[in-house]
């Protein structure tokens, strides 16, 4: 075991279920796995921050009386200010990763707070470039910052002999007596900001029938985007599935044959990232997507898909009808730059920068 000791602290952990869910639980566990590690996370709906707060903030105190953790590590935005009484009080290095809408969050009372905390933490991770510059914009210094995606676990999205039965019954169901043609596939929930209703409207009837698209998720946009389908005549082209499980997820990212993503710009609403950019891509999925915000980190231009002007409906035609990237390669790139080892080392080499006495990684 290294000598090195981190304390992660988290609000967002299973069994609850979400994008900063999954983040805690993977970068938690790469450190597990190679350090002394302590975690204190909250597993439970959010509306048990009440107690939490004060909670995490007391059993960090004790676990570095006990156990004096050299890193402090807060796993997003609204945890700075823990973070910052934490840094007076102990001799540990505190640092923070952020992820978009926790640092543009518009409350006035949530924007004279959190960053002006932030700004104040040793080490400032950044899920994108885009979600660095946020953070710019509110005074945090450049120089605390660091930009590190997000990861994937290539073994979550392996596909297994039942899972194969079932997404032969699931094509099946999808082609409604239909015949060949190319799959298109957006995940997500349904919010303005995801341009789902825009793709639909403004880019699919200029491809031909032969593409078909689904769209699994659901949201505050779903009654609009079924309403823009059945207007355009789109119903034997456009699926709209509503949420689905992991597992159907996971089925569709391997039958699809492109993943989509047509995010445009809405105030204050910001794709810090694009998980589900990696996702289709460590299944094998191109991804097309809008250059914007955090999807310029998620999307390789050239490597694992293509990145479109936001609102270009010819740039989003001519990209998809013209892909020529392969799913190995795709698959290759993602599996290689994404997954959760390479990440951790990443977090590894930031939170410990500039200390002489961090031992590395094997």
């Amino acid at each position: 075991m290294r000598k090195d000791r981190f304390l992660f602290i988290t609000r967002n952990f299973p069994p609850q279920i979400g994008g900063l869910e999954n983040y805690s639980f993977h970068v938690i566990r790469e450190f597990e796995r190679r350090f002394a590690t302590y975690k204190i996370a909250l597993g439970r709906p959010r509306i048990h921050l009440i107690w939490f707060l004060p909670h995490c903030f007391l059993k960090a105190l004790y676990l570095y009386l006990r156990y004096t953790p050299k890193y402090i590590h807060l796993c997003d935005g609204l945890l700075a200010p823990i973070g910052l009484l934490l840094k007076g009080i102990t001799r540990a290095r505190v640092s923070i990763t952020v992820h978009g809408l926790d640092i543009t969050y518009p409350l006035p009372i949530y924007q004279k707070l959190i960053p002006g905390c932030i700004a104040r933490l040793d080490t400032v991770v950044c899920v994108s470039r885009s979600t660095r510059d946020e953070c710019i914009r509110r005074k945090i210094p450049e120089d605390k910052c660091r930009v590190i995606p997000n990861g994937i676990d290539p073994a979550e999205f392996e596909m297994s002999e039942t899972d194969r039965e079932k997404q032969v019954l699931l094509e099946k169901m999808l082609q409604n007596g239909s015949r060949g043609g190319k799959l298109l596939l957006s995940v997500g929930r349904l919010v303005e900001r995801k341009g789902i209703r825009w793709f639909i409207e403004s880019a699919m009837p200029h491809l031909s029938p032969e593409y078909r698209y689904l769209v699994a998720g659901d949201g505050p946009e779903s009654a609009k985007i079924r309403a823009g389908v059945r207007s355009l005549g789109l119903e034997d082209r456009v699926f709209i599935l509503g949420r689905v499980s992991h597992t159907t997820c996971k089925l569709l990212y391997h039958l699809a044959d492109m993943f989509i993503m047509p995010n445009i710009e809405c105030p204050n609403d910001v794709e810090g990232f694009g998980i589900s950019a990696i996702e289709a891509g460590i299944c094998g999925l191109p991804v097309v997507a809008s250059n914007l915000q955090g999807l310029r980190d998620a999307v390789l231009d050239g490597k694992t898909g293509h990145l479109v002007s936001p609102g270009d409906p010819w740039g989003f035609v001519d990209s998809i009808t013209l892909m020529g990237l392969k799913k190995e390669s795709v698959r290759a790139i993602v599996h290689e730059t994404f997954n959760w080892t390479t990440i951790g080392s990443r977090y590894y080499e930031v939170l410990t920068e500039g200390d002489p006495l961090s031992v590395g990684v094997e």
